[in-house]
């Protein structure tokens, strides 16, 4: 019966594996929309539970006619049956508690204006008018977004982040230098989907204080990649940077 068997479980390995690799393949090409993509990708997931499971029972009931081989074939798909589902349901488990927000910025009164941008989006994406009520969950979600105040010349902080930008592998939109904007454009590493980033650098005083802001094209919620970005790259730029001192840069 293993015989039988195997060739079958085979062919629904393979096939959860060319279903996962057409809905993020297909989303990273523009090829088919993230939520058709998300619901496919969801369907593997389910699916490699129920083959996880048949791989077990068929295990279990030819465990006496099976060679050596054929046992190793079966342990084989069901590892990778049950790997491939664990680590999604882990990622949705970690996401799951984030809440709806595409668009994560550090100034709520004042947020960064994107300017050329806007001609890059689609009519059927997010728009970029900033919703004012995301203020107070960002802050519960996400309280570490906050702008970085540095005591360094308003050029050299600006040339920096510039760097910065082109390092991360983002695509550069514009660059205002004397208006201290820049504009650009990321991908998230799975499914390549696009969020676009504004940066602000303004003077206050003797200090510059770098603002950002990064907004998803599509999707209810970005799972945390926008804030996550923000935090990562204030962070990385302030350690390049001089830091205001802590009691000044809280009075700004």
């Amino acid at each position: 019966m293993s015989r039988y068997i195997s060739p079958v479980l085979y062919v629904l390995l393979m096939l959860i594996g060319c279903a996962a690799f057409f809905s993020i393949a297909g989303v990273r090409v523009g090829f088919i929309d993230p939520h058709t993509a998300f619901g496919l990708l969801r369907k593997t997931v389910f699916a490699a539970i129920a083959l996880t499971v048949l791989t077990l029972a068929s295990l279990l009931v030819c465990r006496r006619e099976c060679s050596a081989g054929g046992r190793r074939f079966f342990i084989l798909v069901a590892v990778v049956s049950f790997i491939y589902s664990v680590m999604w349901v882990g990622l949705y488990t970690q996401k799951s508690a984030l809440p709806d927000l595409y668009d994560i910025t550090t100034d709520f009164e004042n947020p960064p204006i994107f300017i050329n941008i806007a001609f890059l989006r689609k009519g059927s994406e997010h728009d970029l008018v900033y919703d004012e009520s995301w203020a107070s969950l960002q802050q519960k979600h996400y309280p570490n977004v906050k702008p970085l105040i540095v005591d360094t010349p308003f050029k050299q902080a600006y040339i920096e982040a510039i760097q910065l930008v082109k390092e991360r592998g983002w695509d550069l939109v514009s660059q205002y230098p004397n208006a201290g904007v820049i504009e650009a454009t990321a991908r998230t590493p799975i499914f390549g989907m696009r969020n676009d980033i504004v940066i602000r650098l303004t003077r206050q005083d003797d200090f510059v204080v770098v603002d950002m802001r990064s907004c998803s094209r599509s999707g209810e919620s970005d799972h945390g990649n926008n804030a996550e970005r923000i935090v990562g790259f204030l962070g990385e730029l302030g350690s390049r940077l001089k830091p205001a001192p802590i009691g000044l840069a809280s009075r700004i």
